[in-house]
């Protein structure tokens, strides 16, 4: 099974010296509100691959989540993913996300220099290591500043966005099924020169053709978020995953039933969901430590 970092599946944040900031001070001073916000994660191999060379990491106490997908031959693929997750742990440390909180472009230049290093890093391994040349994976992550949610990845690996009126796709695929399909329009699907699925036109362990892609979006109390391989999304459509997780009442419920639908689907693929629970409570006066 491919590694799974996992700092804590189930966490509350209410104030931590790492966010501190003074509209945050005055906020639970006056009249204020308190963001809760839970996760869990899960992955598994799926029906019909012999490993998983997925990897995920939830980092509560800097508000960060992780989905890597691997590929290349002989395991690399898993040796690929574990390798990213693991450099953005330490990249993305703690005294580094405390210096940009609060500032949405230093935020910005921060994820994307974090995937250049991943990059270089499982570039580097896949050098020195013939048997691991080719290796590379997918990768999105999520990071919540206050009630914005920050994303960059490179791939297909996704982040969804759900409410009680929808959902919507905040990442674009990087592959060249998405290309194709963005230039072709209507009835495409029967066209003979569609390009396959698998085909990704952006990842870690090869050189980028430009920047991974950044996204941000503000988060309003009740949404559900989802960071997740594309061995979910291929098997369950966009009502589907809309259904589960505006239904079920925890993150760690509908990661669970994310990947057992996914494997009831037919599960061809490692499977990996990371589900974050994003939700804003009316507080009184007075500081909740």
């Amino acid at each position: 099974m491919g590694t799974t970092l996992n700092f804590g599946r189930r966490f509350t944040d209410i104030m931590t010296w790492e966010n501190f900031n003074m509209g945050g001070l005055l906020r639970k001073l006056f009249g204020m509100s308190r963001r809760n916000i839970s996760s869990a994660g899960k992955t598994d191999t799926g029906r019909v691959r012999s490993h998983n060379e997925d990897s995920f990491c939830i980092l509560p106490d800097r508000n960060i989540f992780l989905v890597a997908d691997g590929m290349g031959g002989h395991n690399a693929g898993e040796v690929a993913s574990q390798a990213a997750i693991e450099t953005l742990n330490h990249y993305f440390s703690r005294n580094a996300v405390r210096k940009v909180r609060g500032n949405q472009e230093e935020i910005r230049h921060f994820l994307i220099k974090g995937l250049h290093h991943a990059n270089d890093t499982v570039m580097e391994m896949a050098r020195e290591d013939q048997s691991r040349h080719g290796m590379g994976c997918t990768l999105v992550t999520g990071m919540i500043d206050g009630n914005v949610l920050h994303t960059c990845h490179v791939g297909d690996a996704r982040c969804y966005i759900a409410d009680a009126q929808g959902i919507t796709q905040l990442t674009v695929d990087h592959s060249a099924i998405a290309a194709y399909r963005e230039k072709a329009g209507s009835g495409e699907e029967t066209d003979p020169e569609r390009p396959p699925r698998q085909v990704i036109t952006r990842a870690i362990g090869f050189p980028f053709p430009e920047d991974p892609e950044y996204h941000c979006q503000e988060l309003q109390s009740g949404d559900r978020l989802l960071l997740c391989s594309d061995g979910l999304w291929s098997m369950l459509d966009d009502e589907q995953i809309h259904d589960i997780l505006v239904s079920t009442d925890t993150s760690e419920k509908a990661s669970t039933v994310l990947v057992e639908r996914a494997n009831a689907a037919g599960g061809t693929d490692n499977i990996t969901a990371v589900v974050v629970f994003f939700d804003a409570e009316t507080m009184p006066g007075r500081i909740i430590e």
